[in-house]
């Protein structure tokens, strides 16, 4: 009955965010986000499917799609600093690079080092999966905070993008420590039911808060075409940092 609920609520929610990103004109504005959520349900069905016909392949094509998910899901944090920095052409580009800087930074000094370490395969998975959950939170309060501090607007859409991964990313830390804490067999049940749990609830949040457009109304600090005019002191600076980066890239 659970995977009953778990497989049409994901279908639902899956299928009404693309169909009103369709509907509403959103693929353009949002691309990296919407490739994440159609992989996600591009990738969902035929896994799916073979655990409904109960396929002795399916524990690996499980495996195999959860661990390129993993990766897929950086599209998110990049989608979020390029909306972020989006009124400045130049730091946006940098805003990419500072993003997978620290994601890299944290992957070869915090998750590499889980796999030379002695322990069964279930818990480095685990440990691994933690370790690049907590990664990405790392990223996401980041950015955030750039933003609160150079007071950037960040709007209704990807304020709602942030919030609905950073609820993802924040059960699941909690869900793999426990599992890893607890074990396998003690904490395999709660993790299968956490998990999808906490994907349907980021879902729902990026639903809502995706419904219609709504872009960012930028009014103190918006930028000229050439983007050398701005106004206001912390905005000043990086409207001063915009310019020097783009006529350095010019050059």
């Amino acid at each position: 009955m659970f995977s009953a609920v778990v497989i049409i609520s994901f279908l639902l929610l899956e299928l009404t965010l693309l169909v009103r990103a369709v509907q509403g004109r959103l693929l353009r504005e949002f691309p990296l986000f919407y490739s994440f959520a159609a992989y996600m349900l591009l990738s969902w069905i035929p896994v799916t499917g073979m655990y409904l016909c109960a396929s002795p392949y399916y524990a690996r094509a499980f495996w195999f799609r959860f661990l390129l998910s993993t990766l897929v899901e950086f599209a998110v944090l990049v989608e979020i600093s390029d909306h972020i920095f989006e009124p400045y052409p130049a730091i946006r580009r940098l805003g990419r690079l500072l993003t997978l800087g620290i994601c890299t930074t944290f992957f070869l000094v915090y998750v590499l080092p889980s796999f030379w370490e002695s322990r069964s395969a279930s818990l480095m998975m685990l440990d691994f999966v933690k370790r690049t959950s907590l990664t990405k939170a790392v990223a996401i309060l980041t950015l955030l905070a750039a933003a609160y501090y150079y007071r950037l607007p960040l709007g209704k859409n990807i304020s709602g993008v942030a919030l609905g991964f950073s609820a993802y990313l924040g059960i699941s830390i909690i869900n793999f420590a426990s599992a890893e804490k607890y074990g396998p067999a003690l904490y395999a049940r709660t993790l299968s039911i956490v998990w999808p749990l906490s994907y349907a609830l980021a879902l729902l949040i990026w639903t809502m808060t995706l419904w219609r457009y709504e872009p960012v109304i930028t009014r103190s600090h918006a930028l000229s075409e050439r983007g050398e005019e701005i106004s206001g002191p912390l905005s000043g600076r990086l409207g001063r940092f915009n310019t020097m980066l783009m006529r350095l890239l010019r050059r």
